[in-house]
């Protein structure tokens, strides 16, 4: 009989993992970045922030800067589920807002991971690695 517990994913989601990053041409890097999950507080947060923002920024007349605003927010969305990373700069949300914008592969990863549940299942998956393996693409 499963227990309380064996539904919690928050914590698992706040500590976050390590994901390993891949260069685009595939090949392995020594860089990492911890994903948190969607249950995470941080994301949680962000989320709640950007559903504001939405309201304010449907009111925006010129199309290219509502795009602009709204494009912003969801970098800021996926930002907010990177808990630290293996580079030299500091780990902060506009530093990786940047990096994220210049390396959508690697958004596009960390959106994938956080949103993959059973990675983050408090007692942890038996079967599951505790780091997914990089897309091939």
């Amino acid at each position: 009989m499963s227990m309380m517990e064996d539904f919690f994913t928050r914590e698992k989601a706040n500590e976050g993992i390590k994901v390993p990053l891949t260069l685009p041409d595939g090949s392995q890097s020594e860089h990492y970045i911890v994903v948190r999950g969607i249950d995470s507080d941080a994301f949680r947060d962000a989320e709640t922030l950007a559903k504001r923002n939405a309201m304010a920024f449907a009111t925006i007349e010129d199309e290219a800067k509502r795009a602009e605003a709204f494009a912003d927010e969801r970098l800021g969305l996926i930002a907010a589920l990177v808990a630290d990373w293996s580079f030299d700069e500091p780990c902060e949300l506009e530093t990786v807002k940047k990096f994220l914008h210049q390396a959508p592969q690697i958004c596009e990863q960390i959106d994938k991971v956080a949103a993959k549940r059973a990675l983050f299942f408090a007692k942890g998956l038996s079967s599951s690695p505790t780091t997914p393996k990089a897309s091939s693409n």
